[in-house]
């Protein structure tokens, strides 16, 4: 019973390291939109700069704009859900409310950006493991002032 006991305790051991590896690699598309979308709400929004989030999320200088969503992290993470127990996988979603964003648009060739602050409804693409992994479209609310 004892011998038992240890060849399952020392089976868990070598199963629990490849449990964790699986549950990170689902999150990673994740983990990399909000990497590159969201904004903390620990700024002011009006402290937020094109250039410098360009320049500090290495984001590919070959793309003509960027999107940055300015909300609590837990907002994106309740897009694909629709309740406690139910999530959305592998769809376009419309969030019922709009975010503030700051959308980066390249003025030259050598990485300039200009910065565009409005409100907006985003779609948002629920991955095949229920977290958003992409902005499909936007639809302007109001346009924000710098």
């Amino acid at each position: 019973m004892a011998s038992t006991l240890k060849a399952l305790g020392s089976l868990l051991a070598l199963l629990f390291p490849l449990c964790g590896l699986l549950v990170h690699s689902q999150n990673l598309s994740w983990r990399e939109f909000m990497k590159q979308h969201h904004l903390s709400t620990n700024w002011e929004f009006s402290k937020y700069k094109c250039n410098d989030l360009m320049r500090e999320r290495c984001i590919p200088k070959n793309k003509n704009y960027h999107i940055f969503i300015y909300t609590l992290w837990h907002k994106i993470v309740h897009i694909c859900m629709r309740n406690w127990g139910d999530r959305h996988r592998n769809v376009y979603i419309w969030a019922t409310y709009p975010f503030e964003v700051l959308k980066c648009i390249r003025k030259n060739s050598r990485g300039n950006y200009k910065d565009y602050k409005s409100y907006s409804y985003i779609e948002f693409h629920c991955s095949r493991n229920a977290f958003v992994d992409g902005i499909e479209d936007m639809r302007l609310l109001e346009d924000i002032s710098n």
